[in-house]
């Protein structure tokens, strides 16, 4: 059958039988948000399939070959070069499956599912001083089956410690439903009975690569710099055994060889200690030569930055201040030396400040070894990228480009680079990379508005190759795969014979080509410069989004629906269909997304802590609420801020009588009531056994003489939920807090009108900010008033709240100090109090401590207070944002959903610090979720 004339329709049809209906989906707008990944491209795939075992990924490959439908399999799409979207079947890892991890007793091997993410692995081999080789600078949101599949390295593993050089076997799945594990006797056993001619193929046509000797010493050459451009044919040379071939082959074959399910490493040594230097040569020219003299033991990265690098980042927050100071046309090497003691590590920083000294430089080397020195050098060449990504023009897309050269051509190439960018009209253009490995990343800011800007990136793309290959005979893609972006070059680059290799190795494996065609191997000489993504002009955050994919780890959405990206390409789809006259379509898009983009965000922020560029998707999603509220919904809020006191009362009083009613009448008659109850409004939450009883207000003790004041501020949370049914202490939050500040010495105050008063959260949520900052105003002015002109500390006891306090003009809050209940506790109470610690508790740090920067004392007074501290992994937060939780609860359901597997049996209590959260933690876990103070104030009675 012609991919051409596929019945899609039969295709959704049986994928869902197969599958299930919660795996499958053909609606067009989760199939378009995921039509991109890190690239410059987007295609829309027919139908999305969510895997979590193998035998899922079996059953999609199945009904792919009964169709002769292409399968795009997709990790983390953190690809730059377009291998992770394509037409047809797009098989994602699925959000909690292929997630092993298992390391060898003696720690030489790990063993990882495909859908573990690099820095978890890393994590977990870090106590044993070992890590995996590769070292992208994706690492954190990458995952394995992606790095093993374009062979993706980065600054320290070159081409000694990459996926190729240390994967140790795999088990994958073929295009034919076989599976393989490549370490295992049996399975090989197995698979030679069933495909003996496949492997005889292999061996043959490695005997054949190694016979023609002008071949294997071109493949020699083009592996001894970083080169993963076409097929790994390193592989033929390099080995005879067959599933060694597999094995190897395995690593940069993008998805068009296999489905990879998991990958064993050979662990490599992580070094204890290490120091870097920044040299400041006075041009390229030296920079780069001093390359080959200080590569050796001594160095474990050398990170190269041109002037026009140096130029973007100067002046920018974090970055050296003497960089204005340099003379145009500088260079820097970022050195980096490492080792396991003290002394080999002054060893090597001496060799290469002797190995430098031939070179006159700028500025002295000097080598650190103090992280907040050389911090200060590494943010430098971490920040390059947010910092041209972030400040490009609206309207313009990022692309990153990776290409390598022998050591002795790097100073040419770049200059013959930067002569390139301004001929083609990318002067922004700039380049930085792995030295030691010849590795150069250029990043260019180019529009697609028009076919003259494609043709013209087409051009510049044109000369880069010719330059790249022809006069320097290196690598058009170093470490970010072929993908779609060279495709077209691969030919050019190896020639004739390597690239009729490589058609022979995917007609091995993938005889029926459904694996990611056209990716790697294509015939279509322009396929770079077509399905190119346009990045319309919407917002300033819409506008900042590289569409890189960061943000997807921490989005408690993620597995529900949507995530940052996602939602940012379909504000950015509306906005080309307006922009082209399709205003129809562009209101249908914007009417059947809203849902997915606007109703269920979180808008927790957590996104921003990953974003390369700090955009804000929560900032951005409560903007997009605001024109959704009715006259009638406006009124009502209105309303609500005007008599809030009474509200709170209400509700609070509410919560108890419901309580009542669902002890004396059960589930079904309560949980009707609330149904009935929220035809009439949608600010009726959803019922549950779980849920709590109204909170209550502090009585406040006498002040005594003698003792600081603190003014405290009892947050709507904590004073409008109280104990829930399996909590073991019954007191609400505030008389628990007044409770632990009266053992530990102070006096406290509380407004008057605490009930009246909030932080404005509930309403910005909403997207209603003129009621959430004026709520905020009178919140602060009240609390001012009691501190005796500033004198007196401000104590709020909800991390958002706190948050969102001091979010507000400096000209309210500067003359007065306002704090969180747990930076209170931590700074101030700890060493007060005598504490007898607890054996097991379970910790939440949620998105308001981690976005407030609170969370590390968090886990401070947590860990003083109990032995040991569980917090459950990938656990970042609860989904209930702030109120959402009542009326959306399938996002709390879905952020929370492996909670309680994941908590041992040994832990039954948990805590946070943020009411509405551990309700949502409460009923999810199955234990008590309280507010830390609650556990400081146990362990000190």
């Amino acid at each position: 059958m012609s991919k051409s004339n596929i019945d899609y329709s039969q295709v959704v049809a049986k994928l869902r039988e197969r599958l299930g209906n919660e795996r499958v989906t053909d609606d067009y707008v989760r199939r378009f948000a995921w039509s991109t990944d890190a690239s410059y491209f987007r295609i829309v795939p027919e139908v999305v399939v969510h895997a979590d075992d193998v035998e899922q990924a079996k059953a999609t490959l199945e009904v792919a070959r009964e169709f002769g439908a292409p399968v795009t399999s997709r990790a983390a799409g953190t690809s730059l070069s377009g291998q992770a979207v394509g037409e047809g079947i797009l098989l994602i890892l699925g959000h909690d499956g292929f997630r092993k991890l298992e390391i060898s007793e003696d720690h030489s091997k790990i063993t990882l599912g495909a859908a573990v993410i690099g820095s978890d692995a890393n994590a977990a081999l870090k106590p044993l001083d070992k890590k995996i080789g590769p070292d992208p600078a994706t690492l954190a949101s990458a995952m394995i089956s992606g790095i093993v599949a374009n062979n993706a390295s980065g600054m320290c593993c070159g081409t000694h410690q990459n996926s190729y050089q240390t994967i140790a076997s795999c088990k994958i799945v073929f295009a034919d439903g076989t599976e393989l594990d490549t370490g295992c006797e049996k399975s090989k056993a197995a698979f030679s009975e069933s495909h003996p001619q496949l492997l005889s193929d292999l061996v043959e046509l490695a005997k054949l690569t190694k016979n023609n000797q002008v071949l294997a010493d071109r493949i020699r050459k083009k592996f001894s710099i970083k080169n993963t451009t076409g097929y790994s044919l390193n592989a033929l040379v390099d080995f005879e055994d067959p599933f060694e071939l597999i094995n190897h082959l395995m690593v940069g074959s993008e998805g068009t060889l296999a489905f990879i399910d998991e990958v064993t490493y050979l662990t490599v040594d992580e070094s204890r200690f290490k120091a870097s230097a920044m040299a400041v040569f006075f041009n390229m020219v030296d920079a780069a030569r001093a390359i080959p003299i200080i590569k050796g033991e001594s160095v474990a990265a050398a990170e190269l930055l041109d002037w026009a690098s140096i130029k973007a980042v100067t002046g920018k927050p974090g970055m050296p201040t003497w960089l204005d100071q340099l003379q145009e046309g500088a260079a820097i090497l970022l050195i980096e030396s490492r080792a396991n003691d003290h002394d080999t590590l002054a060893a090597y920083t001496k060799d290469v400040i002797e190995k430098l000294s031939v070179f006159e430089t700028e500025r002295p080397v000097e080598f650190s070894s103090d992280p907040a020195v050389f911090g200060e050098y590494w943010a430098m060449r971490s920040g390059l990228f947010p910092i041209i990504g972030g400040e490009r023009e609206p309207g313009t897309s990022v692309i990153i480009e990776d290409v390598a050269f022998e050591a002795e051509h790097l100073a040419g190439a770049a200059a013959d680079l930067t002569e390139l960018f301004h001929e083609h009209g990318y002067p922004e253009g700039v380049i930085y990379g792995h030295a030691l490995d010849g590795n150069f990343h250029f990043i260019i800011t180019p529009k697609f508005e028009t076919q003259e800007d494609i043709d013209r990136f087409d051009a510049f793309m044109d000369d880069v190759a010719v330059m790249v290959i022809d006069k320097y005979d290196g690598s058009m893609k170093a470490e970010h795969g072929t993908g779609r972006a060279v495709a077209p070059f691969v030919e050019m680059e190896w020639g004739a014979d390597a690239y009729t290799m490589m058609k022979r190795i995917k007609a091995i494996f993938d005889p029926q080509n459904i694996l990611n065609p056209g990716v790697i191997l294509n015939d279509d000489k322009k396929i770079h410069v077509k399905n190119i993504k346009s990045a319309p002009v919407v917002d300033g955050y819409v506008d900042r989004c590289i569409e890189c994919g960061f943000c997807e780890k921490t989005c408690p959405t993620s597995a529900l629906n949507l995530t940052p990206r996602q939602r940012i390409a379909t504000l950015r789809e509306i906005a080309r269909l307006e922009k082209e006259g399709q205003q129809e379509q562009a209101d249908k898009l914007r009417a059947d997304s809203k849902y997915d983009v606007v109703d269920t965000c979180a808008a927790c922020q957590l996104c921003t802590i990953a974003c390369p560029v700090n955009n804000n998707m929560g900032q951005l999603v409560r903007n997009l609420r605001t024109p959704y509220i009715t006259k009638t919904e406006q009124a009502f809020l209105d309303l609500q801020a005007k008599h809030w006191g009474k509200v709170n009362v209400v509700l609070s009083t509410g919560f108890n009588v419901l309580g009542t009613i669902h002890k004396l009448t059960g589930t079904t008659v309560t949980g009707g009531i609330m149904k009935a109850a929220r035809m009439i409004t949608k600010e009726v939450p959803y019922w549950n056994k779980d849920f709590p009883k109204g909170g209550a207000m502090p009585k406040l003790p006498p002040l005594k003489e003698n003792r600081e004041t603190v003014v405290y501020f009892p947050a709507c949370g904590g004073r409008t939920f109280g104990p829930t049914p399996i909590d073991t202490d019954k007191r609400s939050l505030p008389e628990v807090v007044v409770t632990l500040l009266e053992r530990a010495g102070y006096n406290v105050v509380t407004p008057a009108n605490a009930r009246d008063l909030c932080c404005g959260q509930l309403w910005e949520s909403k997207g209603d900010f003129p009621n959430a900052d004026a709520k905020r105003k009178e919140l602060i002015e009240n609390v001012a008033s009691l501190t005796e002109g500033g004198k007196l500390t401000v104590i709020v006891d909800a991390l958002s709240c706190t948050k969102r306090t001091l979010k507000a003009d400096k000209s309210l809050t500067d003359k007065i100090n306002i704090v969180d209940f747990v930076e209170f506790m931590h700074d101030n109470m700890l060493d007060k109090l005598t504490i007898n610690k607890k054996a097991h508790v379970a910790l939440h740090v949620g998105c308001s401590a981690k976005t407030g920067g609170l969370d590390g004392k968090l886990i401070a007074v947590t860990n003083a207070c109990a032995e040991s501290v569980m917090r459950p992994a990938n656990i970042d937060c609860c989904g209930y944002a702030g109120e959402k939780g009542l009326y959306k609860p399938e996002i709390k359901v879905s952020a929370l959903r492996n909670i309680k597997k994941l908590l041992p049996a040994d832990v039954s209590e948990g805590y946070y610090a943020n009411r509405t959260c551990e309700v949502g933690l409460t009923e999810q876990s199955g234990i008590p979720y309280r507010h830390v103070a609650y556990l400081l104030e146990e362990t000190t009675r």
